[in-house]
């Protein structure tokens, strides 16, 4: 039992005559003080909702025994995304065909609405226009190691918000990834 005892001693003057009052002690019971408060933390658990961890799906590649041979994509449907430093994607599109003297054009753009969306939006709409459905584009997402794990979050948001059904997240590789990096001053591995 938890209890609280005070204890209260004086002395009372009356005139030249010393008074002395009995000392009287005062017991506090504090046991429903410490019901009370255990009540309260189970009220407080029980009520309180935890927030939900939110994800992101990442599908994984499928098993070898799983695998089914796929026609290769045709690069006029792609887009490549090389994430370099300082904020900035190199965006390009291969041609179907490469032969001597074939130019590849590069952007470099950033992260807003009007550089990232705005390249997405216009590749789904040279896609519709080409091939008849936009869903056919396929995004290829290089990082570069100057990237950090923020650039890629981005850029999956991105995916997200336009609505692109098909991207890959991949390691710059290829030729091109190599010529690209070269001309942005980046190092590819």
């Amino acid at each position: 039992m938890a209890e609280m005892q005070t204890s209260d001693s004086g002395s009372h003057k009356k005139g030249s005559k010393k008074v002395r009052t009995k000392k009287m002690s005062t017991r506090v019971d504090l046991t429903a003080m410490v019901d009370l408060g255990f009540l309260l933390i189970t009220f407080f658990m029980l009520a309180t909702t935890m927030n939900k961890p939110k994800t992101m799906e990442v599908n994984k590649p499928a098993k070898e025994e799983e695998k089914v041979k796929e026609p290769p994509i045709k690069m006029s449907k792609t887009a490549t995304l090389m994430l370099g430093a300082r904020n900035k994607i190199y965006a390009y599109v291969s041609p179907d065909e490469i032969e001597a003297g074939t130019e590849i054009t590069m952007d470099s753009i950033d992260y807003s609405p009007s550089g990232l969306r705005k390249f997405i939006q216009r590749r789904q709409k040279e896609v519709k226009e080409q091939w008849g459905n936009q869903d056919d584009l396929f995004v290829m997402i290089k990082p570069l190691p100057a990237s950090n794990v923020k650039n890629i979050v981005d850029v999956l948001d991105e995916m997200t918000i336009n609505d692109v059904k098909r991207y890959a997240i991949l390691e710059p590789n290829d030729p091109i990834d190599s010529l690209i990096a070269l001309q942005t001053g980046q190092s590819r591995k």
